[in-house]
């Protein structure tokens, strides 16, 4: 009875968990669900691989526990090489286990696999020779490992691809298991048999409950191990049992698995030409129920055949010699008959499938070596007519029929609109043009990003099978896309300017017949430069944002870059449509809500971006943009909406808004900006020119960089707005964000002291709160609108109120847009948009009593006719689109000429000469003494 401990305490384990682990299945709704591939309608707690392994562990640490204590403790090596497979084994099932519950990739359970085994043969469990009667016939040597590797994996696979019927994976292993521990007792080995008696009766006890109809299923997390379980036994068995009975005899039990696993492989990999890690419907218990078999019937059918197996191999025990292995193969036909009645073997069917693949494989092996050889091809063209040949030479290699590329029409030089070009190639093989075709349009990028597109229309011939054919097509559009006009425009750039180096010029004439001769002037002054957008970041749409899109429309092939880009789809149009590349705050956690936090990292993080491939870097800065880094033959344009205002000037108001005074906090902020200060003066040397917002940023910039700045207002989408010819109403307005440098509070504590007049606040911020608590029974806070409520308030107010000291202010020029008069306080970018006494008043303090006596000025004013909604509008229309790209264009244009007119002092090596001789002159100066040599 002692022997038999494993087996029973495996059994009474599993006969006790089997109903905890359906329980715990409907707890939790693990249930498999019936689908296509699947036998079962119903949804099936599929846990049970839980108790399958719960009571083989239970069994052979229990039989470890009391052959010790009754004195027969089992065999140091064969305990050390049992807990080396019991853990491995448990690896495997919880890999199983979380496959069960989340779904992994098959290579990874593949490479969990290979680990685990690996550790097992680690122990000592390794297939290293065959063997027969305590002879040794054949040694393995070096190929133990991967023998045995291959092995349990194998196994493992097999009886995980079986598991598709109630009780057939847990009969066939259990059949196997069965026959290793019979032969292990009787050859006087029980130490070798406690794994696969604990496997057999925990087998059992979940047969009870997994017979058809199941009451539940083993999973991934039983079907796994059992295999890993039983190939490591067998592997176990093998130098004490002998390799026919401890091998060969338990592997005839289960040959029904292995031999289906290895026709699945082939199956998927000749027949269905897919992925050998897919799921299908195609095993052969799959196959005898389409056969017209019973679930009951596809089981017993498969056991009878593996019990008949066994048989043979027991039978064949009792010859000698060569009559033993003509003995075994009797195999070969069993299986052979089996397959075949269920229609998983079919012979020229298999022949025809591997001849098919074969001419597949070679025909795709000729296409993508002529792919290959073209990709070097195009990798040396310099010029547009070189990348057509090269196009023609591709479509002949691919055997295509007809090449028909389509470039867009461009304005020319005058402004006339010119034809649409159309370039064609066709094929003298007349073989070719009797076949079927397969036609498709590829779209070809014409500049680096953004603008129109070529497109390349391609009949190909189907020589082979139209299969071929879409290959070849995504062939010929991968070059395409590798090898655009875009990139061969580039090339060409980087050849003409190593040309015009060696003339000592870097702006020569252009090469003939070149893509720029339609394309130049589709995508604006500056197509034939590479231009990098760096802007600060992107979470919203606002003033930078504006600025940013009159950018993209200035130069619509740019790219651009940024810190971070949490832009919500809705607010994503200006973009259009470029990608945007980032650094990587973007992956940090909580960046999209709390990036403030990374304030500290941002100058590291603009730093990464490479922008070392383009040849004019435009930022658009207000905090970190500027410090991209560029190199000596770079032109970096910087369009300064503010040097760090919360970091210069107006550092105190922010520390003492924000409650940071001198405690730990307040000195860790302190210092923080104490550095970002440090970053921002170095930064700016980095910059060739600066453009700034208004001329009081143009103040603040000399200020604080020592750096003159060339003056372009933002562009204000005027057309947006339109006066309103009605009466007013009789209400102020104030909008944007409640920040503490709006001083929103400041102005609904205003209107406190004038209960008589009405305010309307439109938006939200930190400091929503305080507003509403000021807020009187006057004042109505309506919080964020969207833009057409704004403009419908605009046009009917008295008047917008401004307390800010704004950079610019985009809000008061719409305001201006549409009619409506500005009262504003008179310092910052305010006093460069409205003009006091015609377009709306100043006041000079930010206090209630200065705003009180402006709003009473202005009243008054306002009696006697002045601020004409006409004035307003025609005001507005001096900050237009037009005029902020007309005013870009002309500086950058300049820039450029300056920097790349080989003429002039700017040249590289005249710059360097004219600069050397005074170290102390800085770049203002610098910029000053080019204005001059112009």
């Amino acid at each position: 009875m002692m022997l038999f401990i494993p087996a029973l305490i495996g059994l009474f384990v599993a006969l006790a968990t089997v109903p905890l682990s359906i329980m715990l299945s409907r707890r939790f709704g693990m249930f498999d669900i019936a689908n296509a591939r699947k036998v079962h309608r119903e949804p099936t707690p599929r846990l049970g691989g839980i108790a399958i392994v719960a009571s083989v562990v239970c069994g052979l640490v229990g039989t470890a526990i009391y052959r010790f204590l009754v004195g027969i403790p089992v065999e140091s090596q064969t305990l050390q090489s049992l807990a080396a497979i019991c853990v491995a084994g448990f690896f495997i099932f919880m890999v199983g286990l979380v496959d069960d519950l989340r779904s992994i990739s098959s290579r990874f359970k593949l490479a969990a696999l290979i680990g685990a085994a690996a550790m097992v043969c680690g122990s000592g469990v390794l297939l290293s020779e065959i063997n027969a009667g305590g002879r040794t016939l054949v040694g393995f040597s070096y190929l133990s490992w991967p023998l045995t590797i291959v092995w349990i994996i194998g196994v493992a696979v097999a009886i995980n691809f079986i598991d598709g019927l109630d009780g057939l994976a847990g009969g066939l292993t259990l059949l196997s298991a069965a026959v290793l521990t019979v032969f292990s007792l009787t050859s006087g080995t029980p130490d070798i048999s406690i794994l696969s008696m604990a496997l057999c009766g925990s087998l059992i006890g979940f047969l009870c409950f997994n017979w058809h109809p199941a009451k539940t299923f083993m999973g991934d997390c039983g079907s796994l191990t059992i295999g890993f379980w039983l190939a490591s036994s067998i592997a176990l068995a093998n130098p004490v049992v002998g390799t026919m009975r401890g091998v060969v005899l338990p592997t005839f039990a289960i040959c029904i698995p292995i031999a289906d696993s290895l026709l699945t492989l082939f199956r998927r990999r000749y027949l269905q030409r897919r992925s050998m890690f897919s799921a299908e419907r195609g095993h052969v218990h799959h196959r005898l129920l389409d056969r017209g078999l019973t679930h009951l019937q596809t089981v017993l059918t498969i056991y009878s055949v593996s019990v008949l197996a066994v048989v043979i191999g027991l039978v064949s025990l009792s010859f000698t010699g060569w009559a033993t292995l003509g003995g075994l193969a009797l195999l070969i036909p069993l299986l052979w008959g089996t397959f075949q009645l269920a229609g998983s073997v079919r012979t020229n069917e298999m022949l025809t499938a591997m001849r098919a693949k074969h001419e597949i494989d070679r025909t795709t092996k000729h296409y993508r070596t002529t792919f290959e050889d073209m990709q070097l091809e195009f990798h040396h063209v310099e010029t547009f007519s070189q990348w057509w040949e090269g196009v023609c030479r591709t479509a002949e290699r691919l055997d295509f029929v007809r090449v028909t590329l389509r470039i867009p029409s461009a304005a020319d030089r005058d402004g006339e609109e010119q034809r649409n070009r159309e370039m064609v190639w066709e094929t003298d093989n007349v073989r070719l043009t009797l076949c079927e075709r397969m036609r498709g349009s590829i779209p070809i990028v014409m500049a680096d990003r953004g603008g129109p597109t070529a497109t390349a229309t391609v009949d190909i011939a189907a020589t082979k099978s139209l299969e071929s054919a879409g290959e070849r097509l995504a062939l010929f559009a991968r070059l395409m896309t590798e090898h655009s006009i875009a990139a061969q425009r580039k090339r060409e750039r980087q050849a003409d300017r190593r040309q015009r180096a060696n003339r000592g010029s870097l702006l020569a004439g252009a090469a003939a017949t070149t893509a720029d001769d339609f394309t130049s002037e589709s995508y604006g002054p500056f197509a034939h430069l590479r231009v990098a957008i760096v802007h600060d970041f992107l979470y919203t749409y606002c003033g930078a944002e504006r600025v940013l899109e009159q950018l993209i429309h200035v130069v619509p092939h740019c790219d651009v870059f940024a810190l971070f880009d949490f832009l919500p789809e809705s607010q994503r149009a200006f973009l259009q449509g470029k990608p945007v590349t980032t650094s990587f705050i973007q992956h940090l956690p909580f960046a999209s809500t709390k990036h403030r936090a990374y304030l500290p990292l941002m100058p590291l993080a603009i730093e990464q971006l490479d922008v070392s491939g383009y040849d004019l870097v435009i930022s658009s800065s207000y905090l970190a943009a500027k410090g991209v880094i560029t190199g000596p033959d770079q032109l970096h344009v910087c369009y300064c909406h503010s040097p760090v205002r919360f970091a210069w000037d107006l550092h105190h108001q922010y520390m003492n808004s924000a409650g940071l005074g001198y405690g730990p906090k307040g000195l860790l902020a302190r210092t923080i900006l104490h550095y970002i200060r440090s970053w921002d003066v170095r930064s700016s040397l980095g910059v060739d020119h600066f453009i700034s917002n208004s001329h009081f940023i143009s103040r603040r910039i000399k200020k604080v960089y020592r750096r003159n700045a060339t003056v372009i207002h933002p562009p204000v989408d005027t057309h947006r707005f339109d006066i309103n010819t009605g009466a007013r109403e009789d209400f102020y307005l104030v909008s944007g964000r409640m920040v503490p440098y709006k001083r929103t509070e400041m102005i609904v504590e205003a209107f406190r002291q004038m209960p008589d007049r009405q305010l309307v606040v439109i938006g939200e911020g930190p400091d929503f709160e305080k507003v509403k608590l000021v807020a009187g029974e006057n004042v109505t806070l309506l919080g964020f609108q969207q833009s057409e409520v704004l403009v419908d308030h605009m046009r009917r107010a008295k008047a917008l109120i401004i307390a800010a000291e704004e950079d610019f202010g985009i809000v008061p020029v719409e305001s201006l847009a549409c009619g409506t008069p500005v009262i504003a306080f008179g310092r910052g970018g305010a006093t460069e948009t409205v003009v006091d006494g015609e377009h709306g008043v100043f006041f000079d303090e930010q206090t209630t009593n200065s705003l009180v006596e402006a709003i009473g000025r202005f009243e008054s004013q306002l009696e006697f006719g002045k601020f004409s909604p006409v004035a307003c509008r025609n005001r507005s229309e001096l900050f237009s689109h037009q005029r902020f790209s007309d005013e870009i264009i002309s500086a950058i244009r300049r820039w450029t000429a300056a920097k790349w007119d080989g003429d002039n002092q700017s040249s590289p090596d005249n710059r360097a000469r004219h600069f050397a001789g005074d170290p102390n002159r800085g770049l203002a100066d610098e910029d000053n003494e080019l204005q001059r040599s112009r």
